[in-house]
């Protein structure tokens, strides 16, 4: 089973609205992950078992260089949508 993170500043707020989005995404597809919501400051690279991290804000070089990470942003705000969903499709179908 594949794992996507969510990753934002305080793990409610827009981890919470990535989530809709990318849930309804994987089930168009019929792709099975599990997602998990995350702060920023629980992301530890020893404590990390995604596949693909999709986060709203900057993820520090300790983990980005060593784990996929996709910027959310696009899915708040609807322009570059389509990409950041092949992105994550590609990592998950690899």
């Amino acid at each position: 089973m594949k794992t996507i993170y969510l990753v934002c500043a305080t793990g409610i707020a827009t981890s919470s609205m990535l989530r809709v989005k990318i849930e309804d995404f994987l089930r168009e597809k019929g792709i099975e992950a599990v997602v998990q919501q995350f702060r920023i400051a629980e992301m530890f690279p020893d404590r990390i078992n995604a596949d693909v991290i999709v986060a709203t804000t900057e993820i520090p070089p300790e983990i980005s260089e060593q784990f996929t990470c996709i910027g959310g942003l696009p899915l708040l705000t609807g322009i570059g949508e389509q990409e950041v969903f092949d992105a994550i499709e590609k990592e998950l179908t690899k």
